[in-house]
């Protein structure tokens, strides 16, 4: 069986109960080592500088330090580590901000533990994923995937990896940079090539993209249709791409991802 490489986790809140529930939970699974946790934000700052995890869980609410301006702080580290944001006061803004800051994940508290080092482990394979692409693209020069950039941009939109409805939405979006059509009557067009893609029905297509969507929006988006959802994400995608293409015209040997 091949090694598997453990996520280095570090955990900052402002509950120490929560930290060590969660810190025996987590040490206990076969992926994740948890290397250190603090309630003060200067601590975590001195540790985290030498202990160089691949992933740290943070609340909004900490000592010393609001969450939002030790995000900006952590986000700035070289290593580039996953973020996650698990926080029992959430709201659309406050989901949007940490996202602008470059969260890579928010979750809402009660998160149950399942949950929580399943988010732990896709995220911080997914950054790997992602820090390993543009290292190659920074050395050779090349186009990264459509559907790196793809998942890429879900990620960052707070869609669960670990959700069917992710795959189904990274599919459609794969079709949809080629013919933007298929937006028009979905349950006609889209859901069922998707359906065939995915060897399941375009019912059970249109019923996870819309719980994924659901749970990455959060309460204050929830009426959020599949079709919006999936424009606006295109958008950003071909809105990023013109940006990449007008920074490698103006400096052609230089870096292609900011």
């Amino acid at each position: 069986m091949a090694f598997m490489k453990k996520t280095r986790l570090y955990l900052i809140d402002i509950d120490l109960h929560y930290l060590e529930q969660t810190f025996q939970y987590l040490s206990a699974t076969r992926d994740v080592e948890v290397v250190g946790y603090a309630v003060d934000a200067a601590q975590a700052q001195l540790q985290i500088a030498r202990l160089d995890p691949d992933c740290i869980v943070l609340g909004l609410a900490l000592r010393s330090c609001y969450g939002l301006a030790l995000l900006r702080i952590l986000r700035a580290i070289p290593s580039q580590p996953a973020l996650i944001v698990c926080t029992a006061f959430p709201s659309e803004t406050a989901m949007r901000m940490c996202r602008d800051v470059g969260a890579d994940m928010f979750l809402s508290k009660p998160v149950t533990m399942a949950d929580l080092h399943a988010g732990i482990v896709e995220t911080a394979q997914a950054k790997r994923r992602a820090l390993a692409e543009k290292r190659a693209l920074e050395d050779g020069q090349a186009s990264p995937s459509p559907t790196v950039r793809i998942r890429y941009a879900l990620l960052h939109a707070n869609v669960a990896p670990r959700l069917f409805g992710f795959s189904c939405l990274a599919e459609a979006l794969y079709l949809l940079w080629d013919n933007e059509r298929l937006l028009h009557n979905m349950r006609r067009n889209l859901y069922p090539r998707l359906a065939e893609t995915l060897s399941t029905t375009p019912e059970n297509v249109e019923r996870n993209m819309r719980t994924a969507i659901r749970r990455a929006c959060g309460a204050g988006e929830g009426a959020l249709s599949n079709r919006v959802f999936l424009l606006r994400m295109l958008r950003k995608l071909r809105e990023d791409e013109a940006r990449r293409q007008d920074a490698l015209a103006i400096h052609p040997h230089g870096d292609l991802i900011g």
